[in-house]
């Protein structure tokens, strides 16, 4: 474990209430179901261990909430404290059973006789909390052993009644002495030794039903979840294994016995219970205080809550203290479980849906919102979940399988939210993100100057195709520049500037047979902002009226509002007012869930560094003719039209990349992926194959990655599983 002192603290949240008892579909091709607590426990080991890849020292606590109240448990426990008061060591003794615990103890203290009543009046799971909780308050032990019964006192019992049985035996042979005869008067003592030995083993049990000790053992099983009511962050390591063993068989060493149960069974009484989710966030607000962030003088960088539930919560209201868990610095994310198939699948959103019952909402309104540029989404979006055309997104996602659940934990701790991570884009995607990012932003940073011209489409085509064809390594040809695309656009033989200017359209029309492969096609603003969130160039036009030029351009030359977002209202006054005779041609270069943000080409000094920000497209509208409505063209190319060498030069960039922080990162060949044809999830790196077809380690079949997903840079490195 590293010297360095921890810097991100994680908490997860499971939800352990009656709705836990229901099944969660594995999402395997077999159709199995399991239990939906031992899926989460499931995902919860998953999530650490992806966590631990990442930082080897980070500091997890796991709590539960929902047990069961009538059994006297606490609203909330801290899972781990609880498995490692449950455990007794790592040797041979971890494996014995609850009964053989609580004997040795009992014959540590010379109080063998009890050993039968332990295994008689005490289930193993019972004994066994009873060991562990008498281990853990030693001063308990002494109050323990002198409430059993001295064996003296138990044999004086047995002796009493075993008397009075054999009494009552020879008065019924007395009674009887007459009629029967000597075999008779001999079954009768038979009969009465009989009852007396049986009254005696009866008054035996009941002295020791009755007995102090075992009230104790009871009191011990009804109340020692008690002393676990507090978050505690632990080291990622020692987590695992604590969840690891929780789930583990604890009879696979009881000499060849059947009984293998875990310790999750010896707990299973004490769960599926109400769910007091606000009490269960004020606990982990509570655990992350105790470590200060950096701000606050600690070393503390990050904070994330993960929540899975299916947010039936019984309590009070929990919102108001995800505010407070928010204000603190903790990422929140949700995961909503439901049995429901037909909801969309590996999908993040942005808005609630009406439709949504309250405890679902709860979920989705405590989840922290991200842009969804930012990861863990591209990771997301690079294996096919969906995200919405807003830009923006809540930590929040609805799964109704443990493969859907598990990718989705595994993911997230494998990213970092709000970070750059180059070579988690580089394995994200085909298009290598970092690399095209660095480029887009130099050209975004460096808007062109068509001074008065009216050569804008000149200045927008040179833009996207430049941006589009950045996005294939090693095109052959090269990628010619900005300013060599606007040349050729401008040339006499294409489209020279003319008075009247040109259709954009027309001038999109050569681009294909001028720079293969590009392709274009027009889109809705919910298209284009797809694209974009995909890192694909959109181009856009629209056309204003004399005025609401002359607006437009003082907002962005005006030094008080130029980096400000352009509002509807503000331009509202001028739609209904006859459009100028030209139009203007833009690059789409950003979106969020309030605007649209825009590359123009009217010099560095016009709106920030050259760009501008408005609400949405109809800002830039007019009402009427359906000419004046803002147009958006999508330029991209399919992978398939790629040249050989092209590819090659693909694989070569993300083989460099990869083995250049591979030292660095090496968690990245450890996240984890689901064959689309046995539907099994395994880590990428023991996926074999190459770009064009991979082979998957569980079912041995063949298959053909699709453009954009996460494994397809892995295929494609040189020598690694080929």
């Amino acid at each position: 474990m590293s010297d360095e002192p921890p810097t991100r603290v994680v908490g997860c949240l499971l939800d352990v209430s009656h709705s836990m008892r229901k099944t969660l579909e594995t999402g395997q091709a077999d159709n199995h179901a399991i239990e939906r607590l031992q899926a989460v426990l499931s995902a919860a080991l998953k999530f650490s261990r992806s966590e631990q890849r990442r930082e080897t020292n980070a500091l997890v606590f796991v709590g539960l909430f929902g047990l069961n109240r009538t059994a006297g448990c606490p609203p909330v426990v801290d899972l781990c404290g609880v498995v490692e008061a449950l455990l007794v060591s790592d040797d041979d003794d971890a494996h014995r059973s609850g009964h053989d615990l609580l004997t040795a103890l009992a014959n540590e203290k010379n109080l063998a006789h009890i050993t039968k009543y332990i295994r008689t009046k005490l289930s193993d799971h019972e004994a066994l909390i009873v060991h562990a909780y008498l281990r853990r308050h030693p001063e308990r032990t002494e109050e323990f052993v002198n409430a059993i019964p001295e064996e003296e006192k138990i044999q004086t019992y047995r002796t009493m009644a075993k008397e009075a049985g054999s009494s009552l035996g020879d008065a019924a042979s007395a009674l009887v002495v007459g009629s029967i005869g000597p075999l008779g008067r001999v079954a009768c003592s038979i009969v009465g030794g009989a009852i007396g030995s049986l009254a005696g083993e009866v008054a035996e049990g009941h002295a020791v039903d009755n007995s102090e000790a075992l009230r104790l053992a009871r009191q011990i099983y009804d109340e020692w979840l008690q002393d676990f009511t507090t978050f505690v962050s632990r080291p990622v390591n020692h987590v695992i294994h604590l969840l690891g063993r929780l789930q583990g068989r604890r009879g696979d060493a009881r000499h060849g016995s059947e009984d293998k149960d875990t310790l999750l069974d010896a707990l299973r009484r004490y769960l599926y219970g109400r769910t007091p989710m606000k009490e269960a966030l004020s606990s982990s607000l509570a655990a992350f205080r105790e470590h200060p962030l950096a701000a606050q003088g600690g070393s503390i960088q990050q904070r994330v809550l993960l929540v899975v539930s299916d947010g039936a919560w019984t309590d009070d209201n929990p919102l108001s203290t995800a505010v407070e868990l928010h204000n603190q610095e903790v990422t929140i994310v949700t995961v909503f479980l439901t049995s429901d198939e037909k909801i969309p699948r590996r999908s993040l959103i942005d808005k609630v849906d009406k439709t949504w019952h309250r405890g679902r909402r709860a979920l989705f309104d405590m989840a922290s919102r991200i842009p969804c540029a930012t990861h863990p989404v591209p990771v997301l979006a690079s294996v096919g979940w969906e995200v919405p055309s807003s830009g923006e997104c809540a930590l929040y996602t609805t799964v109704c399988s443990i493969s859907a659940l598990e990718e989705f934990c595994s993911l997230l701790s494998s990213a970092r939210f709000g970070s750059a991570d180059t070579l988690l884009d580089v394995i994200g995607r085909m298009d290598l993100d970092a690399y095209i990012d660095d480029k887009h932003i130099r050209t975004r940073r460096r808007p062109s100057n068509q001074g008065r011209r009216g050569t804008c489409y000149a200045h927008a085509i040179a833009a996207v195709v430049h941006m589009a064809l950045l996005r294939i390594v090693g095109r052959e040809g090269g990628c010619p520049s900005i300013r060599e695309i606007r040349e050729w656009t401008l040339h006499d033989d294409n489209f020279p500037e003319t008075a009247e200017g040109w259709d954009i359209r027309d001038v999109l029309a050569v681009i294909p047979e001028w720079y293969p492969p590009l392709r274009f096609q027009k889109v809705d603003e919910d298209g284009a902002r797809q694209a974009v969130l995909h890192r694909r160039p959109v181009l856009a036009t629209f056309q204003l009226s004399e005025e609401g030029w002359k607006t437009f351009d003082q907002h962005f030359r005006t030094p008080e509002t130029c980096g400000s977002v352009l509002a509807y209202s503000k331009m509202a006054r001028h739609r209904n007012s006859p459009p100028d005779e030209d139009g203007h041609a833009v690059v789409l270069t950003g979106c969020d869930p309030v605007s649209l943000t825009f590359l123009n080409s009217w010099g560095r000094d016009w709106g920030n560094n050259g760009s501008f920000s408005i609400d949405n497209a109809s800002v830039l509208e007019l009402d009427g003719s359906p000419n004046t409505r803002m147009e958006f063209y999508d330029v991209y190319w399919l992978e398939s039209e790629l040249k050989d060498s092209e590819r090659e030069a693909y694989n070569a960039k993300v083989d460099e990349k990869l083995r250049s922080h591979s030292s660095e990162v090496p968690s990245i060949f450890e996240l984890e992926t689901r064959c689309p044809l046995c539907l099994a999830i395994a880590p990428i790196a023991e996926f074999s194959g190459n770009l064009r077809q991979a082979t998957c380690p569980r079912c041995g079949k063949s298959f053909f990655p699709e453009p954009g997903h996460l494994v397809q840079a892995l295929y494609a490195q040189a020598g690694l599983n080929d």
